[in-house]
């Protein structure tokens, strides 16, 4: 037997044939432990820079070449890297390579249980386990898909380790399973398989109370963490324990697939390969918050079985509020629950090319383990391939930024079985009975606390007035305290007064929330750069009014247009998350309003693409539209110049719905709606240099707010509520 030289399961190591190690550091190293994790596997170029950079600077092609040569010069006699189909592939025999070791272990040990000879397949299972030194490629920094495939590698180990349990106990070992399964349980909480097997060995050993009680303590963690009940095994199990049954549960011959299929990864893909898949990216460490939307997400994802149809959860929310790091957490806490795999896409949904369906098809084809050679040409032939390959498992698929149903649509599995999580920023509804959960901007405490995760509470608690001041500042958008958090971690040198200091600048405020290749301006752009002209321009002409909130006639007049036609604008940009509905006024008309990152980058796009002279026009119009409809609501409560000479300011009128049906209809209703906007408006009218404009909207405002004084003070609640 030779000896293992290539090692990759835990630290990487090389070792030269007469056993001194070569040591490779950095790049080179991360090269060298993403080809060992695909030992005898092509992997493309791509693959190798996504591995190596989260943000591949320009030279990383060339730069992958250097590390690549030093990697050959590194290997010993005998191991190549080759150059194959714009990629590289490392060849190595099954006793070169301690990951090929191992899965040459775990195939003999599943040929000896399904004959039934378990002290083979223990001896097997010891010296798989024993190859293990540490997390796979422990010390190497990998970044990208590959993290996703050493946490895979890591849940085949755990499984590994569960199918050795259960040989264990067929020997008669019940005391070394219950001794091994403690650390295993105290990593892996949520492992239904772990807690089954622990009962059983604690019920082997003659020790029912404490199989018992291991039972109550897998009920109150997946009741706590998942709020789900145990699964249907765990529940039979005690319910035999309960009548004093003595479970039969040893692994037999012709059931070593059974025993050990997960292990292998000889689940019952059609492909008869990979096994279980995971394509999640990495959980996030800070996430703060979010429990109601948590549970809610688990508890519609979770009961998948006896249902019908698919559960599907749409997650949606504008940009930056956290959906991809929700989804992800979320999925991560199903793995266990979705053993068979989770499927990951981003879908590109907000951007101008969002991926077609038929290209997601062909990538989760080839998770699945379909050839290349094999997937089908057709949207249609891909779809029936996807749903059938799924058809006999329990599969969670994680479709990140959809753009529309008609994208979704081709990716949904066939069987209630599997499940479907969703983030958008649009508010998807498609397939009937998706439960879509709104997720809203951070509270302060919620953002005070992801600061403080973020910098250390130590610093926080130093300067929290300026704490509170930042985390207000970034409006509790996630995006923009991950951002302001992480310029603080890389400069520890900083006190936060001074990032205070530089956000407090409204103009310069988005140029501060950038870092890295996270910036708040840039994931607003996306959303803005999807929007037709008309409604691109409604955004600028938009961020240039002061009013914290507005009407759909100022969108009208802004743009000059039919109210009918600003209406399908407003509803464009409430679509694409750039505007949200603030409140209904009492009069049941939707007000509208912008989130203040948000506003600044409208008014940003505002002074770069609009001409001065076109946003004055456009302000005095939506400005002269406050003084008509102030005039006439003056006129109904006071009976217009009998009380209050007009002036002969230009005005605009909003189209007849509004005067009639808002202002004429209930004035009281209409000045409680736009009292603050009208106060605005005075303030904007006097720094547009409009003078007259000023002073006629100031005196019809004073004489407006002192009527409603009056009537509140004159007449019962009940007489001058809207009618």
């Amino acid at each position: 037997m030779a000896d293992v030289i290539l090692k990759v399961l835990g630290p990487v190591q090389v070792c030269g044939t007469d056993g001194r190690q070569v040591h490779l550091s950095g790049k080179p190293r991360a090269v060298l432990a993403t080809v060992l994790l695909n030992v005898n596997t092509r992997v493309s170029k791509e693959r190798l820079v996504a591995a190596l950079w989260e943000s591949p600077p320009a030279s990383a092609v060339k730069n992958l070449h250097t590390y690549v040569a030093q990697v050959r010069k590194a290997l010993p006699s005998g191991h190549r890297l080759l150059t194959h189909e714009m990629g590289y592939l490392l060849e190595g025999g099954d006793e070169q390579v301690d990951l090929l070791q191992f899965q040459a272990a775990i195939r003999d040990a599943r040929d000896h249980v399904v004959q039934g000879r378990f002290q083979a397949a223990d001896g097997q299972f010891r010296r798989a386990v024993g190859l293990w030194r540490g997390r796979p490629a422990e010390g190497t920094r990998l970044a990208g898909p590959m993290l996703a495939q050493v946490t895979e590698l890591e849940e085949r180990f755990a499984a590994v380790k569960l199918d050795w349990a259960k040989v264990k106990l067929a020997l008669g070992q019940p005391a070394e399973v219950i001794e091994e399964l403690r650390p295993f349980i105290a990593e892996h909480p949520l492992n239904e398989r772990a807690w089954r097997l622990l009962m059983l060995a604690h019920a082997r050993a003659g020790q029912r109370d404490r199989a018992l009680g291991a039972f109550r303590r897998a009920r109150s963690v997946l009741v706590a963490e998942l709020g789900v009940e145990p699964g249907e095994e765990l529940q039979r199990l005690h319910a035999a324990l309960l009548s004093g049954a003595m479970p039969a549960d040893e692994p037999g011959p012709g059931r070593g697939r059974e025993v050990v299929g997960d292990s292998l990864g000889q689940g019952s893909s059609p492909a008869g390969g990979g096994g279980s898949v995971c394509q999640l990216p990495p959980d996030i460490a800070e996430l703060v918050g979010r429990r109601a939307e948590v549970a809610a997400m688990v508890q519609a994802l979770h009961s998948a079985c006896g249902r019908k149809a698919v559960p599907v959860c749409v997650v949606s929310g504008q940009a930056g509020v956290g959906k991809t790091a929700l989804a992800v957490h979320v999925a991560h806490r199903l793995r266990q629950v979705f053993s068979d795999g989770q499927l990951y896409v981003d879908l590109h949904g907000a951007g101008d090319r969002p991926t077609h369906p038929k290209e997601v098809l062909r990538r989760f084809l080839r998770a699945l383990g379909v050839e290349s050679a094999a997937v089908p040409t057709g949207l249609d032939e891909r779809a029936e391939l996807y749903r059938g390959m799924l058809a006999n498992g329990r599969y969670l698929v994680v479709l990140d930024d959809a753009a529309d149903e008609e994208q979704i649509r081709p990716l949904l599995p066939g069987t209630p079985e599997c499940a479907v999580l969703v983030t958008s920023r649009y508010r998807l509804t498609s397939p009937p009975g998706a439960r879509l959960i709104e997720l809203p901007m951070m509270s302060p405490g919620e953002s005070l606390e992801l600061l403080r995760r973020l910098i250390g509470a130590d610093r926080t608690d130093r300067a929290p007035r300026d704490a509170d001041v930042l985390v207000q500042l970034c409006g509790g958008l996630p995006l923009a305290v991950r951002i302001a958090g992480a310029r603080l971690a890389a400069r520890p040198h900083w006190d936060l007064a001074r990032i205070v200091t530089r956000l407090s600048d409204p103009r310069a405020r988005l140029d501060q929330l950038c870092h890295g290749s996270q910036a708040v301006r840039a994931s607003l752009a996306v959303g803005y750069h999807r929007l037709r002209a008309p409604a691109r321009r409604l955004f600028r002409l938009l961020g240039v009014l002061d009013a914290q909130d507005f009407a759909t006639w100022v969108a009208a007049a802004l743009l000059d247009v039919p109210g009918t036609e600003a209406e399908d604008l407003v509803a464009e940009l409430v679509d694409v998350r750039l505007l949200d509905v603030a409140r209904h006024a009492p009069h049941g008309q939707a007000r509208f309003r912008f989130h203040d990152l948000t506003r600044l980058y409208a008014r940003e796009r505002a002074e770069c693409d609009e001409a001065e002279a076109d946003r004055r026009a456009a302000l005095l119009r939506a400005l002269r539209g406050w003084l008509a409809l102030a005039r006439q609501a003056h006129f109904q409560l006071c009976g217009g110049e009998r009380h209050l000479q007009y002036g002969r300011s230009p005005l605009w009128w909003p189209k007849a719905q509004v005067v009639d049906g808002d202002v004429r209809h209930d004035p009281l209703a209409w000045v409680d709606a736009e009292h603050v906007a009208i106060l605005a408006a005075v303030h904007q009218s006097a720094a547009l240099g409009a003078d007259q404009l000023c002073r006629e909207l100031a005196a019809i405002a004073m004489r407006l707010f002192e009527t409603r004084t009056l009537y509140e003070e004159r007449h019962e609640p009940s007489e001058i509520s809207p009618r």
